[in-house]
């Protein structure tokens, strides 16, 4: 982009937004802008040229704005202050404390108070004096509600303090006693047999109990719930194969789904579909994306004046592979099987006036898209059939193999389930943005 995030968004910025020339960083980077600044708000509804591209990126932010906002909790922000955060904790603190300005001037309280506490001299305490058995005694000698004659009362001291030390001997003979006779056990033990008592020590050791691990993320997915911990570890997804269970670690740690690498050739070589504005471009789905069906539906805008549409599915090489016949609506599904792991073309022919009105306009890219591999249905078919289904599971498979639209629709549940949750909320921002920059 041509600012940072504290400067205000410029026309430029819009017109690259409209055109589509932005990755998806700088749409994440552009909607965050404009989603917290009034400024650049007000400016998109007064200037009419950029207000379409405002209204547009302020509707690809409703998956957020949906929610209530999140604010870091009082125990997190005194960890982040002490520093005891774990490093995906505080990656996901210092995320949050970019765009809230709340918790920042909370989090500067919290240091300014520690740095005044620094300063206070320690506190210095006198030693407590514990009475003896003699001024206890004494001290219940001197209650006035106890009328004991003086010869009595002497005689009971007396006798307290001889039972007192027959009972302190007592016990210190009998300890050493038991000292004596464990020393004498351990040597035979140790003398005798080695590996019992390495067992016996590792009992011991295995049956303490072990402290519960830091939660570095949490989310209820579905009836069950997905905990990463500060150290790493998965939970809730035991059931994932080794590969499926890494790829959902790193998308929790970074707040990022992935994306085939085929995705950047549907787009073609100027990284953008829709040339000036998508309303020229006409064709709405599928372009730039992966689909599982072998059969698609294809989608476009309608023409004014337009009387009849006719589609045509090319290969790589503009052989025709399919086509229909007039058509008065706006969708139309393949009646053919088309073959997995290719890319495909696809036009539509609008016939206004007895002029034919091309989709996408000549000098647009091609609208491309790839039916997915056998291999990867398979897999998508399977997550599918789980009996505990994982929207974070499937919303990451769907992006992996290329399928955004539901990619972002799984997300959204995830999202739904977690309100509170910053990672999932990033997860959905980036599956959109991805979405966007077809």
């Amino acid at each position: 982009m041509t600012q940072n995030m504290s400067q205000h968004l410029s026309a430029q910025d819009f017109e690259r937004y409209r055109n589509r020339d932005l990755s998806p960083a700088e749409i994440l980077a552009l909607g965050d802008h404009l989603e917290n600044c009034v400024s650049c708000q007000a400016e998109g509804r007064e200037n009419k040229e950029i207000q379409n591209a405002t209204k547009q990126i302020l509707s690809q932010l409703q998956a957020e704005t949906d929610f209530p906002e999140t604010h870091l909790g009082y125990q997190a922000v005194a960890d982040y202050v002490d520093n005891t955060l774990s490093e995906v904790e505080r990656e996901i603190a210092d995320s949050h404390l970019e765009h809230c300005r709340s918790c920042e001037e909370e989090v500067d309280d919290f240091l300014a108070t520690k740095a005044q506490l620094a300063l206070l001299p320690d506190a210095s305490y006198l030693p407590r004096k514990i009475p003896n058995l003699w001024q206890r005694l004494t001290g219940l000698w001197q209650l006035p509600s106890i009328g004991i004659p003086a010869q009595a009362g002497a005689v009971i001291i007396l006798v307290a303090l001889i039972a007192w030390a027959v009972i302190s001997y007592s016990r210190k003979h009998a300890e050493e006693a038991r000292l004596r006779s464990g020393q004498q056990d351990s040597a035979v033990a140790v003398n005798s047999s080695p590996v019992n008592s390495e067992a016996t020590a590792t009992n011991q050791s295995s049956q303490e109990p072990e402290s519960n691990p830091r939660l570095a993320v949490e989310l209820i997915d579905g009836d069950h719930r997905v905990t990463l911990t500060s150290e790493g570890n998965l939970l809730g997804l035991e059931s994932a194969s080794a590969q499926t269970q890494n790829e959902v670690i790193s998308a929790l740690k970074s707040g990022r789904v992935g994306s085939p690498s085929f995705m950047a050739e549907l787009k073609g070589h100027s990284g953008r579909l829709m040339g000036a504005a998508s309303s020229d471009y006409g064709l709405l789905n599928p372009i730039a994306t992966a689909v599982e069906s072998r059969t698609p539906t294809f989608r476009w805008r309608a023409i004014d004046g337009a009387e009849s549409y006719i589609v045509t599915i090319y290969d790589l090489d503009s052989k025709k592979i399919e086509g229909s016949g007039p058509l008065a609506e706006t969708k139309w599904k393949a009646s053919a099987p088309l073959e997995r792991g290719r890319v495909y073309t696809w036009q539509v022919r609008a016939s206004k006036h007895g002029q034919e009105v091309l989709l996408p306009p000549p000098a647009a890219p091609e609208a491309k898209f790839k039916i997915i591999d056998a291999a990867k249905a398979q897999e998508l078919a399977q997550e599918r059939r789980r009996e505990a289904r994982s929207h974070l599971m499937l919303g990451l498979a769907y992006a992996n193999a290329g399928l955004l639209d539901d990619s972002v629709r799984e997300l959204r549940k995830l999202v739904v389930a977690n309100p509170k949750s910053s990672v999932a909320r990033s997860l959905l921002r980036s599956a959109v943005a991805q979405q966007g920059s077809r």
